[in-house]
């Protein structure tokens, strides 16, 4: 495997791209690339990094967020994709295992669907996939509603006092406010590619090994859409982070590596 140097913050066609490469790693193994979910950001995943010394390791800052958001928007899911293939050819991965947190597990079926041999496998953790249930119109919680009264800052904020709590919200520093309310045009633009139909890949098509990933405290909405996304994987696994929800790579770092660890297992095993 030929990746660049170990610990390089990278910029690929103005996304923020980061790469942490061992050189004791056993050169067999396929790399890790992490994909974060709408209004998250690479970083998100370091503690759970720092806890994968024996992997190389790859993140992104999806277009629109945080160190890519000069990047400008995604105007499709597939866009998002493409940004995918672009960071593994950047990386000199000659293979690789795909972790998706959320949406983020949503473009790594993606992904998977394009049947890349670079890819060997795919973790898919609380993944949305309004297809399954016909749930289109509950994709946002109200946060794409949110925008057209009030536009995206606004929706940004919604979503992210929805998802995180109010509490949360409150503790960050107004600057970091403001830097969530700036991500607002990339969140609507993928919620509203993913209320689309036909937007995202039919789970039936993918052959590839995949493991998914749930908290047993999560939301029902988000424990049922996984299991339906598990009927429908011709070939998986689920894997139960128990006390955590939906931000399980944040609140249980060690457990989350654990999973990470499960899906390179599932996607090398003879």
């Amino acid at each position: 495997m030929s990746l660049r140097s170990p610990g390089e913050a990278l910029t690929r066609e103005g996304l923020a791209v980061l790469v942490r490469n061992r050189p004791e790693v056993d050169p067999d193994l396929p790399a890790v690339l992490f994909v974060h979910g709408a209004m998250d950001r690479a970083a998100s995943f370091s503690r759970v990094m720092r806890r994968l010394p024996g992997f190389n390791l790859l993140a992104l800052d999806r277009r629109g967020y945080a160190g890519s958001l000069p990047a400008g928007v995604c105007a499709s899911l597939e866009n998002h994709v493409d940004d995918l293939v672009g960071v593994i050819d950047y990386s000199g991965a000659s293979s690789v295992v795909v972790i998706g947190h959320s949406l983020g597990g949503t473009l790594a079926l993606g992904l998977a669907a394009r049947a890349d041999p670079r890819v060997k496998g795919v973790g898919v953790f609380e993944a949305p996939m309004p297809s399954l249930d016909n749930s289109y119109a509950l994709v946002g919680g109200g946060a794409i509603e949110c925008g057209d009264e009030e536009g995206p800052e606004a929706a940004a904020e919604f979503f992210y006092r929805l998802m995180v709590g109010e509490a949360t919200w409150n503790r960050l520093r107004e600057r970091d406010r403001a830097a969530r309310r700036s991500e607002g045009p990339a969140l609507l633009a993928e919620l509203r590619s993913l209320r689309t139909p036909g937007s995202t890949v039919d789970p039936h098509s993918i052959s590839l090994r995949v493991m998914m990933g749930v908290g047993s405290e999560t939301r029902r909405s988000m424990a049922e859409s996984s299991n339906l996304l598990q009927l429908a994987l011709p070939c998986s696994e689920m894997f139960v982070i128990n006390g955590a929800g939906h931000g399980a790579h944040l609140s249980h770092a060690d457990e989350f590596a654990r999973y990470v660890k499960a899906c390179v297992g599932l996607a090398t095993q003879l």
